[in-house]
C-alpha cells in the first residue's frame, strides 16, 4: 500500500520518491496556477536558499510543484547534490521538468538550454526489500556546476490514482526550526466549490483559505517554530512531525466505501481450482472455525512469499487470489485478499481492514484518507471474538492467534462504510520466548563456567529459526546461534548447539551448551553475581515534571512475554550464599505483569522469572499512582552473594582440589577438537591454565598460538609467562621477537621488564627513553624509568622523575602512590613516608594497592604492626593481591610469627617471580 513515508518524501531537498507517470520526463513551463517564488536577494544565508512546495487538487488529480535552490558550499556538497534525480510511477502521472538553473555571480545559466537532459533508469530501487513498483528514476549530473554556485531545480509531478475513483489526497510534512531556508513555504489550492477538507496535525494553526478566481488557496510560511520537546516514552502521535493535509474524502466511512470494492471476494475462487481444493483440505483436517482460520493463515504466511507489486495501479489494488496462488508471491494486499477469500469460502465472518503499522495511534487525528494507512490485514470474528490475522507475519498457531498487533486502530472496508475501530489489547496468554538455563559454577566462582540452555520460541519469534533449518551452511548456522546465545547470556564459547522446529505448533527450540567467562565480580574480597532476568530491566519512572507533559500518556513496549527458569550450581561444601534483591515478585504495575520465585538450597539456586509487556498506553491520570507502586518494589535486579571464605582460582593451583577443574579442561579439549585451527581457544585456555597455576600447560598452549599465528601479542604473553617461570633468557628472546614484529610500547615494556634481571639495565633505560605515547603512557614510562634509575644506583634521579610528575598533577592519587611506593621500596627519604603515604591512601579512598604501598613505608620504618594492619586491610578487600600476601609474610616473620613463612610460600606458589622482584629491594623471601 502507499505509505505515509512515501507521500512525505516529497519534502526532500532535490530528489525523492514521488508518484509520477509517463515513460519519460516532459519538459514544459510551469502551469499558470503556480505562484512562482523569487530567489532571495541575499543568498549568503542558509545553504537551502529556496524551498517552495505547491499542490493543486483538481479533477481527480493531484499536481505537486516543487521549487528548490541550494547553495553548493563545498566539494562534499558538490558531490552529493551535483547529480539530481527523481523517481515516478508511469501508470499514475507525469514527471514534468520546468527548469534547471545555475546561479553564479548574479547571473542565471539555463542548464536545459545547453542541451542537458535527464537519463531514465528503468530499474527497481527496492528490489532487495522484495518491492517492485514499476518506478522510473530520472537522473542528471549537472554540467558545469561549481563550488559557490546556487543550483535551482523546478519540476512537477502529477498523480491520478485509478483505485480512488476521482478522490484525491495530499499530505506534506511541515519543517520546523532548526530547519532554515532563505525562503520557504507550502501552498495548497483547489476549486472553491469542491468539498476539499484540510487541516494540520501537531496543533498547528492553519489559516482560512483565500478564495480568488474560483480557487481556494492555503499558504503557510516555513519553517514552523521549534516543536516543544516531548518525553521519550510518549506515544508516537506526539513525536510525529506536523503534517499539512488536504483531501476530497468527507469522512472515514467514505474512505471505507471507496476501498471496499477492491477487496470483494465473490467469485474469486473457482469451484474446481487449486484454492478450492486447499480450502476443502483444511475443512477436512480441522473442525472448529478457529482451527480452520489458523490453518488458512498458515498457508498464506508459509506458502506465499512476500513481494510488493505496485505496478499497474497496485499501490491499492490487490492481485486476485488466483494470481497470487499461481505466482506464489504477493504483498499485504494480495495475501489479505487470498486469506479473506479462503475464510469466506469456509463460512467464517471476515473482512479486510487497513491499519498504520507504525503510526496507528496518530490515525484518529488525521484527515480521512487512505494515506493514513500503510498495511491491510484481515479481521475475523469467531465465537464473538475479534482475531486480527496478518498474512505478512509469521508463526501462526492456536497459541498466538489471539494476540492483538500494536496497530491501535483499524478501518474496516465495507460497502456501507465504517468508522475507525479501536484494536483493544487483551491479556497475552502465550509466552514468546521460554528459556531454561543451567550455569555450572562447581569448578569455582572465578574460573570459566559451563552452561546448558534451551529456548522455546513461539509465533513470529520462531520464524527466523525455521527459515535457516536445512537452508544454511553449518558454519553460518553456528555463527547465527553464537550471536543469538551471546545476545541472551553474554560472551561464551559454543560447544554444542541445535535447532528444531515443530511444524504442528509453529514453535522453534534452540539448544546450546558451552563455556563462558566467570560472571562473578569481586569487591572488597566478596564475590557477587548478577542475572539477566526478564523482570530485571523493569522500571516505570516516566518524567512528567513539566507542566506541558502532564497530559501525555506513557507508551508501553509490547505485546511481548518472556519467561526463564535458571538453575545455578555452586561449589560443593561452601555454605553461606545469600540473595540480594527481590526474591519473590507477583505484581502487575502499569499493566506489566511481573512474576519471580527463587529457591536457594545448599549448593543450588533455582530462579523462575517472567514478564509480560502489554503494549498500549498508561493514561495520564494513572501515571502517578503506577509510578509510586513501581517505586515501592524498587529495583528488580537480583544478585547472588558469595560467602567470605570460598575457594579462589589461586587456591586450586596451590594444593587445592584440582579435580574440580577437570570439566573445564574437558570443555576446552572439545572446543579444540571441533575447531583445531582456532588459536583464540588455545589463547583462552592458556589464560585459564596460567591463572590456575598450570604454567606448563599454559606454555604449551601459547606455543601452539605462536606456531600458527606468530603475532607480537602472543610473544609478549609468553615472555611474561616465561619470566614467571624464571626462564629469563627465553623470556627476553620472546620479548625481542615481539619488538621485531611490532616495535610498540607494549613490546618495549616487555623487553625492559627482563633486561634488568640479566644485568642490562642501561639497555632498558635507553629503550624506554626512546618511547612516547599519550599522557598516561608517558607517565607509565617515567615511573618505570624511575625504578631503573634506582636499580642503576641513581635513586635521587629516579625520585626526581616522580617529583616532576607530581608537580604536573599535584594531589593526584596515582602519583602520590607511585612516590610512596618508590620511597618505601628504595628506602629513600624515609622521614616523609608517613605523611606522604597517608595522603595517598586517603585520596585513593583506601584502595588496596595504595594500602600495600603504605605498608611498605611502615615496614621500612620498623612499624610492623601498622604495616600488618594495612596489609590485612588490603588482602581483605582484594585477596588475590599476591604482593601484599608476600609482604604480610615478611612482616609477620619480622614480628616472630611463624605463620609468616606460610604467607610467603603461598605467595610464591601463585607468583614465583616475587622472590626475584623483592630481592632487588633487599627483601629476602627466606
Amino acid at each position: 500500500m502507499k505509505t505515509l513515508a512515501r507521500l512525505l518524501a516529497a519534502t526532500a531537498l532535490v530528489s525523492g520518491t514521488h508518484a509520477h507517470a509517463g515513460e519519460d520526463p516532459l519538459y514544459q513551463p510551469a502551469p499558470a496556477w503556480v505562484a512562482p517564488a523569487a530567489l532571495p536577494t541575499n543568498m549568503a544565508g542558509p545553504p537551502i536558499v529556496l524551498f517552495d512546495d505547491q499542490r493543486r487538487i483538481e479533477a481527480g488529480r493531484l499536481w505537486s510543484y516543487t521549487d528548490r535552490a541550494i547553495r553548493i558550499d563545498n566539494p562534499q556538497m558538490l558531490n552529493s547534490a551535483g547529480t539530481i534525480q527523481a523517481s515516478w510511477l508511469p501508470d499514475k502521472g507525469d514527471l514534468i521538468v520546468h527548469g534547471i538553473a545555475i546561479v553564479r555571480d548574479g547571473q542565471s545559466i539555463d542548464v536545459l538550454a545547453g542541451g542537458a537532459k535527464f537519463d531514465v533508469l528503468r530499474r527497481e530501487r527496492q528490489l532487495e526489500q522484495r518491492m517492485i513498483d514499476g518506478s522510473r528514476t530520472a537522473t542528471l549530473a549537472v554540467p558545469g556546476l561549481r563550488v559557490g554556485d546556487v543550483l535551482r531545480l523546478t519540476y512537477s509531478v502529477t498523480n491520478s490514482d485509478q483505485a480512488l475513483k476521482q478522490e484525491v489526497q495530499a499530505i506534506t510534512a511541515l519543517p520546523s526550526e532548526p530547519f532554515d531556508a532563505g525562503f520557504a513555504r507550502v501552498r495548497f489550492s483547489w476549486p472553491a466549490d469542491t468539498g476539499v477538507r484540510w487541516g494540520a496535525t501537531g496543533g498547528v494553526a492553519v489559516p482560512e483559505p483565500v478564495v480568488a478566481n474560483g480557487f481556494a488557496t492555503l499558504e503557510l510560511p516555513l519553517p514552523l517554530a521549534k516543536r516543544p520537546d516531548v518525553p521519550e516514552d510518549a506515544p508516537v502521535r506526539y513525536k510525529l512531525p506536523p503534517l499539512l493535509q488536504a483531501g476530497t474524502f468527507a469522512d472515514w466511512p467514505e474512505v471505507s466505501r471507496v476501498m471496499a470494492p477492491l477487496f470483494a471476494t465473490e467469485g474469486t475462487i473457482a469451484g474446481d481450482g487449486p484454492i478450492a481444493r486447499q480450502v476443502a483440505a483444511i475443512e477436512a483436517r480441522h473442525t472448529g472455525q478457529l482451527d480452520r482460520a489458523v490453518a488458512a493463515l498458515r498457508v498464506v504466511q508459509d506458502e506465499i512469499s512476500y513481494l510488493l507489486n505496485g505496478m499497474e495501479g497496485g499501490n491499492y489494488i490487490p492481485q486476485t487470489p488466483a494470481e497470487t496462488w499461481d505466482k506464489r508471491y504477493g504483498d499485504c494486499k494480495a495475501k489479505t485478499m487470498l486469506l479473506l477469500a479462503m475464510l469466506r469460502e469456509m463460512g467464517i465472518e471476515a473482512e479486510a481492514v487497513v491499519v498504520a503499522s507504525s503510526t496507528g495511534d496518530a490515525v484518529p487525528a488525521m484527515l480521512p484518507m487512505p494515506a493514513a494507512f500503510d498495511h491491510v490485514i484481515v479481521r475475523a470474528v469467531i465465537d464473538g471474538t475479534d482475531y486480527w490475522l496478518d498474512g505478512t507475519s509469521t508463526g501462526a498457531s492456536l497459541a498466538v492467534v489471539g494476540d492483538v498487533p500494536e496497530f491501535h486502530y483499524a478501518l474496516p472496508l465495507r460497502p456501507q462504510g465504517s468508522e475507525l475501530v479501536p484494536m483493544a489489547q487483551r491479556a497475552q496468554t502465550n509466552i514468546d520466548r521460554t528459556g531454561k538455563i543451567l550455569f555450572d559454577h562447581r569448578a569455582g566462582l572465578d574460573v570459566p563456567s559451563l552452561y546448558e540452555a534451551e529456548w522455546t520460541l513461539e509465533g513470529p519469534a520462531a520464524a527466523p529459526f525455521r527459515s535457516v533449518i536445512g537452508q544454511t551452511r553449518e558454519e553460518q548456522l553456528d555463527d547465527m546461534l553464537q550471536q543469538y546465545v551471546r545476545s541472551i547470556i553474554g560472551e561464551n564459547l559454543l560447544i554444542e548447539s541445535a535447532i528444531t522446529f515443530d511444524e504442528a505448533t509453529n514453535t522453534a527450540t534452540v539448544k546450546a551448551s558451552g563455556l563462558m567467562p566467570s560472571q562473578w565480580q569481586w569487591e572488597r574480597g566478596r564475590g557477587t553475581r548478577g542475572f539477566s532476568l526478564p523482570t530485571a530491566g523493569f522500571q516505570f519512572r516516566p518524567d512528567r515534571s513539566r507542566a506541558a507533559w502532564r497530559d501525555i500518556p506513557v507508551a508501553l513496549p509490547g505485546p511481548y512475554a518472556e519467561a526463564v527458569e535458571m538453575t545455578v550450581l555452586l561449589p560443593e561444601g561452601e555454605a553461606g550464599y545469600a540473595l540480594d534483591g527481590p526474591e519473590a515478585i507477583a505484581q502487575e504495575i502499569a499493566g506489566v505483569r511481573l512474576n519471580r520465585s527463587t529457591q536457594l538450597s545448599g549448593d543450588r539456586l533455582v530462579i523462575k522469572d517472567a514478564v509480560t509487556w502489554p503494549g498500549g498506553e498508561i493514561a495520564p491520570a494513572a501515571i502517578s499512582s503506577e509510578r509510586a507502586r513501581a517505586a515501592r518494589i524498587g529495583s528488580a535486579d537480583l544478585t547472588l552473594r558469595a560467602p567470605a571464605e570460598v575457594q579462589r582460582y589461586f587456591d586450586v593451583g596451590d594444593g587445592g582440589d584440582r579435580a574440580r577443574l577437570a570439566p573445564i579442561e574437558a570443555a576446552y579439549a572439545t572446543l579444540i577438537q571441533r575447531d583445531p585451527d582456532n588459536t583464540d581457544i588455545y589463547r583462552q585456555r592458556a589464560q585459564f591454565r596460567s591463572a590456575t597455576l598450570d604454567r606448563a600447560g599454559a606454555l604449551a598452549d601459547l606455543g601452539v598460538v605462536i606456531e600458527r599465528d606468530p603475532g607480537a601479542g602472543a610473544y609478549v604473553q609468553r615472555s611474561n609467562l616465561l619470566m614467571e617461570m624464571g626462564r629469563l633468557d627465553e623470556a627476553l628472546a620472546d620479548a625481542e621477537t615481539a619488538w621485531d614484529l611490532d616495535p610498540s610500547l607494549q613490546s618495549a615494556f616487555a623487553k625492559a621488564a627482563v633486561l634488568p634481571y640479566l644485568g642490562r639495565i642501561d639497555e632498558a633505560i635507553a629503550l624506554l627513553e626512546e618511547q612516547s605515547g599519550d599522557a598516561a603512557e608517558r607517565r607509565s614510562i617515567a615511573m618505570t624509568l624511575s625504578d631503573l634509575d634506582a636499580l642503576s644506583g641513581r635513586r635521587d634521579a629516579g625520585l626526581q622523575r616522580l617529583d616532576d610528575l607530581l608537580e604536573q598533577r599535584p594531589g593526584d592519587p596515582d602519583m602520590l602512590n607511585a612516590k610512596c611506593w618508590y620511597q618505601g621500596t628504595w628506602n629513600v627519604r624515609r622521614e616523609e613516608l608517613p605523611e606522604l603515604c597517608t595522603e595517598a591512601v586517603e585520596k585513593a579512598d583506601f584502595s588496596p594497592p595504595v594500602l600495600d604501598s603504605r605498608a611498605m613505608g611502615y615496614y621500612r620504618l620498623g612499624r610492623y604492626q601498622d604495616a600488618l594492619k594495612d596489609l590485612n586491610a588490603a588482602l581483605s578487600a582484594n585477596p588475590d593481591q599476591t604482593p601484599s600476601l608476600f609482604m604480610r609474610g615478611v612482616v609477620r616473620r619480622e614480628m616472630g610469627d611463624r605463620e609468616g613463612a606460610e604467607d610467603i610460600r603461598a605467595a610464591l606458589a601463585r607468583q614465583p617471580s616475587l622472590e626475584r622482584f623483592y630481592a632487588r629491594f633487599g627483601i629476602a623471601a627466606r
